[in-house]
């Protein structure tokens, strides 16, 4: 366990809120996101890949960008995936711990002109090495990355095509800074539209990973993790059956669910849910 304070900080340019994991109560992230199991190890892996091996000396044969690209519907987990891989990575390989940053993508962009490019390069070619030079492994967290690398042939409603291009450029830029003068970073970012990131920004990414919307066997799993500080008397049949009416629906929708029910029906609190309850609000 690392003897950081588990406070968050700030960088100076207010772009990354960062903390030293593993921390309290982050635990939960990895066991509680359930998603197929191929798709945890490959996260995982590729973090360890990007933090452990060197591949400064080969970088032309095996070029590693150290940015990965975790997409999929909103409610899908990545954001918690994302957290719980790094804490697991941390307890697995980094005794003093890691240094976990997420980034304020609604603190970039702006209305004036030149500002979304100054403040890209500024948070990947100042903010976030100068946070490598403290010496630790970090993972940065980048959600919603379509607002930082938009694809140049779409633009934002409200946005000057010029600067959305310009601040993409930027990014690419950044990207390429940090593969190429920093060996102890690995950027996660996230999109809920795939559509809207610029081509050559997917292209520098090593791994494209897709969270799917959870199958009935999945759902059935969240459901029942969902249900587990409430009363019930659920089987394992009735989740099945209502878990079947639900696919199509993200695991945070598929949580919500429980709390609807304790919300909706005249029950006291602490009686019991049952099949009819959710099928209610299903």
């Amino acid at each position: 366990m690392s003897n950081h304070s588990h406070d968050p900080r700030d960088d100076r340019y207010g772009y990354l809120k960062w903390h030293v994991v593993p921390r309290p109560r982050w635990d939960q992230y990895w066991p509680k996101i359930i998603v197929p199991q191929d798709i945890k190890h490959r996260l995982m892996r590729y973090i360890e890949l990007a933090l452990l091996k060197d591949f400064s000396e080969i970088n032309i044969s095996l070029p590693l960008h150290r940015v990965g690209l975790v997409y999929g519907a909103p409610g899908t987990g990545k954001s918690t995936l994302i957290k719980g891989a790094a804490v697991e990575v941390a307890k697995k390989h980094f005794p003093d711990g890691l240094i976990f940053a997420e980034v304020n993508t609604h603190a970039i962009p702006s209305e004036m002109l030149g500002e979304s490019q100054r403040n890209t390069s500024d948070l990947l070619e100042k903010a976030i090495p100068e946070l490598a030079r403290r010496g630790m492994p970090i993972v940065v967290l980048i959600d919603e990355v379509d607002s930082l690398a938009t694809d140049r042939n779409k633009t934002s409603s409200g946005r000057d095509p010029i600067d959305v291009s310009r601040a993409t450029e930027a990014s690419l830029r950044g990207l390429d800074f940090l593969m190429n003068e920093v060996t102890n970073v690995v950027v996660l970012a996230t999109s809920n539209f795939e559509s809207l990131i610029d081509d050559a920004f997917i292209d520098r990414c090593d791994i494209s990973i897709e969270i799917p919307l959870p199958t009935a066997q999945i759902i059935s799993i969240i459901l029942k993790d969902s249900l587990e500080t409430v009363s019930h008397n659920l089987t394992d049949r009735d989740l099945e059956e209502v878990s079947k009416r639900l696919v199509g629906k993200s695991g945070r929708a598929i949580r919500k669910i429980v709390i609807d029910v304790l919300i909706t029906r005249e029950n006291e609190f602490d009686q019991p849910i049952t099949k009819a309850d959710l099928l209610t609000v299903a």
